[in-house]
């Protein structure tokens, strides 16, 4: 699959560069990773998991059963999941025999009230992934770019999808920034366009005055610029309606995608995720589209998120005060350069001169602490770590052991051991 990176200024012919790896064969029962160059795994190849929240591999790999990690790998609210989403989905097990109603038309008609569209522009689907590849599938772009460092399915999608894939990637350097006569630019060389707002692994926020050009540039060229949405219930309600799309939705040429996964901590529901787009659109994924996509927990749960307001109101004060908190201890906890975040996730820079990334890693696995490499994100490499926001007492967990770590892996000074396992009434335990 091609790959093709712009000059920064827009202008004059592109740079062609080898892909970044992609998934590699794992042993059977091992899960999804990659593969990275190093000591420390099998026959000297280290594996990673492909995206954060892989629970089954780190205990094959660190000797924890899965439910005794902490983990800052996934990025979902460290509140848990509403306790009235819980009783709903509890409550339709007792439907499990069955079917759900194929199109979920319930939840879209309540989910579409709630954003304030109507229902006719919206699609719903098994988590937002899903959307992802079945958005690319059907409209079979020629060429798709990817606004990165991005979500990695952004360019899975484009690739099982036979796409050429273009990678726009935004420099950590300047924090991130658009350069937009660029970035319109390439937009306008492509049929799709994705642009996760806020941004993933970097939490940088956009308004949608900076988007606005962008969208006319894709609508211009005939394509669509697909904004992933699904960390904007994190933002405060000042930054959210600068931000958000979603009083666009149904506009040509836009394509908005979220999910209930993240903001509500439905994972293991897989959301459900959801769509906006012109109803056009929205009925040629529904035409194409499989039916019973959402589950009927998975659809009782999300119906009983759009009533909590105050789960949404306790959410954005505690998530926003403890990211703040956090990214002071970070900042506290080593060399580290913090990036300013607006979702509830925090991206870390090593220093150059010093051990990369998986090192860090690997030594926080030991102690029973999962964080995220970035070297599966295109244009940040060895050098980045994303960590969520959790509970302020987890929190402050991952600071202690984060020092710990980094005083093991840089050589820097004392470190506890790092093994992470002890025997406490026949069961292992976290390290005190």
């Amino acid at each position: 699959m091609a790959y093709r990176v712009p000059r920064r200024d827009g202008v004059g012919e592109e740079t062609q560069v080898a892909p970044p790896s992609l998934l590699s064969p794992c042993p059977p029962g091992e899960g999804s990773s990659v593969t990275e160059g190093g000591d420390g795994g099998e026959g000297g190849v280290r594996r990673l998991p492909y995206h954060g929240g892989d629970l089954v591999w780190a205990s094959r790999r660190y000797g924890l059963p899965p439910g005794r990690f902490l983990d800052f790998s996934s990025s979902v609210n460290p509140l848990g999941p509403p306790p009235a989403a819980l009783r709903a989905a509890r409550a339709a097990l007792r439907r499990a025999a069955y079917y759900p109603d194929p199109f979920s038309g319930a939840l879209r008609r309540e989910l579409a009230a709630w954003l304030g569209i109507g229902p006719d522009l919206l699609t719903l689907g098994n988590g937002s992934t899903e959307l992802i590849h079945h958005l690319v599938r059907c409209r079979s772009p020629r060429r798709v770019t990817v606004v990165s460092p991005a979500f990695s399915e952004y360019r899975r999608a484009a690739e099982a999808a036979g796409c050429e894939v273009e990678e726009f990637p935004l420099s950590p350097g300047d924090g991130f920034a658009l350069p937009m006569d660029a970035l319109v630019s390439a937009a306008s060389r492509s049929e799709m366009t994705f642009f996760c707002n806020p941004a993933s692994p970097s939490g940088k926020l956009y308004s949608r005055t900076e988007l606005l050009s962008l969208l006319e540039a894709c609508r211009d060229a005939g394509g669509l610029l697909v904004v992933d949405e699904s960390f904007m219930g994190f933002c405060p309600d000042r930054d959210r309606e600068r931000a958000t799309m979603i009083h666009l939705a149904g506009e040509e040429g836009l394509v908005i995608i979220s999910t209930f996964t993240k903001l509500f901590a439905l994972a293991g529901l897989r959301g459900p995720g959801w769509l906006a787009g012109t109803r056009g659109l929205v009925g040629e994924l529904e035409e194409k589209g499989f039916p019973w996509r959402v589950n009927v927990a998975a659809e009782a749960a999300g119906r009983a998120c759009l009533g909590d307001e105050g789960y949404l109101r306790k959410t954005r004060a505690r998530v926003g005060a403890w990211r703040e908190e956090l990214a002071r201890g970070l900042r506290e906890a080593g060399p580290f350069r913090v990036f300013p975040g607006h979702a509830n996730y925090l991206l870390l820079r090593l220093p150059v001169e010093g051990p990369q990334a998986v090192a860090v890693v690997e030594g926080m696995g030991r102690r029973g602490v999962l964080v995220r490499s970035c070297h599966d994100f295109s244009g940040l490499g060895e050098g980045f770590i994303r960590v969520a926001v959790r509970r302020r007492r987890e929190n402050m967990r991952l600071l202690r052991l984060l020092r710990e770590t980094w005083c093991e892996v840089s050589g820097r000074g004392p470190s506890r051991s790092a093994p992470v396992t002890r025997k406490v009434n026949g069961g292992p335990s976290w390290a005190s």
